[in-house]
């Protein structure tokens, strides 16, 4: 629900990669339909191009799975995969070699930008994450209350027993939610063991397709339970309402961050209209600056290289060396501390109340 509505590839990635897992598995299972080759190329477009990095982990179970699995052998699905990956990928090597300088280089830099991508141990910091922050970096010293993540711990567990009960169904059925765990399994790999920050939404694609086997699970559950009469229920109910009401609290608590963290960036703008700071003007400030410059009808320093900045909007921190003679103003009710760095030239104009 929280970020449906955002700009994050990792939702689409999670129903692209849903979807491809889904075609791949109907295809194998008889259904010689074209389009499910097409939904299933289409599904890995959608991830690849959305994050290039995870859609390599997405695809290469499904291309592997056919050593396992002899009804899955045929050229079409494989085929199908490629394609897919290969739509995906390719604006995104167009655009290494005309703007980077070539897939290595942007490569390097993407690994540079997420911290230096190598191995290490980064489980722990998704379970911090759940309650939040947003983006956990670093993690060391975040918390975590145990009630937000109790349907974490019981999601394996549920996957455990969702695959043991189709053990007697059809070999099918149980190599499509074997499938759908590998896949979510590899999903996740980079995340637990690549990178040395984290973010509730980066196992998004491994959720999705857990979904799968856990649901079984959860049925066999809501059938057992209604076996046992009406107490049993009202248990199950309560239950699900408590873990509804927890997810409820940490939702709300994030959309006032969220909301009150994007009024800063009209507060920001505000501040810097009154300091003679108007759109076109080349706002530097943090990596935060981005959203900023778009609100105040900047443009971000980082596209302007070498030029010194109009002004700086500053999050817990100063002026850089150089620019330590500005004048730091705070941005009048800032949520999170904002404050703005002048040139020593610039004088802000007086609020209109107190003229």
């Amino acid at each position: 629900m929280f970020y449906a509505g955002s700009a994050m590839p990792n939702h689409a990635t999670a129903m692209g990669a849903t979807a491809a897992v889904g075609c791949f598995v109907r295809y194998g299972g008889g259904e010689r339909r074209p389009a499910l080759l097409c939904g299933l190329a289409l599904g890995l477009a959608v991830a690849t191009s959305m994050r290039p990095n995870d859609a390599v982990w997405i695809a290469a179970p499904l291309l592997l799975a056919p050593l396992v699995h002899r009804p899955w052998r045929a050229f079409a699905p494989a085929a199908a995969v490629l394609a897919g990956v290969l739509a995906g990928v390719l604006p995104w090597a167009m655009e290494a070699v005309l703007r980077y300088g070539g897939i290595p280089e942007r490569l390097a830099l993407a690994s540079g930008q997420q911290g230096d991508m190598r191995p290490r141990f980064a489980l722990p910091y998704l379970v911090t994450a759940l309650d939040g922050p947003l983006l956990c970096r670093p993690c060391a010293r975040d918390g975590l209350q145990l009630p937000v993540a109790l349907w974490w711990f019981a999601l394996p567990v549920l996957v455990g027993a969702g695959l043991w009960l189709v053990r007697r169904e059809p070999p099918q059925l149980r190599a499509a939610l074997r499938l759908a765990t590998v896949v979510a399994v590899s999903s996740a790999l980079t995340y637990a063991f690549l990178v040395d920050y984290t973010a509730p939404r980066f196992l998004f694609t491994a959720y999705a397709l857990l979904m799968l086997p856990a649901s079984v699970a959860l049925l066999a559950l809501v059938r057992a339970v209604r076996a046992r009469g009406r107490a049993a229920v009202a248990v199950l109910v309560l239950v699900l309402c408590a873990h509804l009401a927890v997810q409820w609290v940490t939702l709300a608590v994030h959309v006032r961050v969220q909301t009150e963290a994007r009024r800063d960036w009209v507060r920001i703008a505000g501040a810097l209209r009154s300091a003679g700071v108007g759109p076109g003007c080349v706002l530097g400030g943090n990596s935060s600056v981005v959203p900023v410059a778009y609100t105040a009808r900047c443009h971000p320093a980082v596209q302007h290289p070498g030029r010194i900045p109009d002004a700086l909007a500053l999050r817990r921190a100063g002026p850089p060396p150089e620019l330590r003679h500005w004048r730091v103003l705070p941005v009048p009710g800032s949520y999170n501390g904002w404050r703005i760095a002048l040139p020593p030239a610039s004088v802000p104009s007086r609020p209109a109340a107190a003229r």
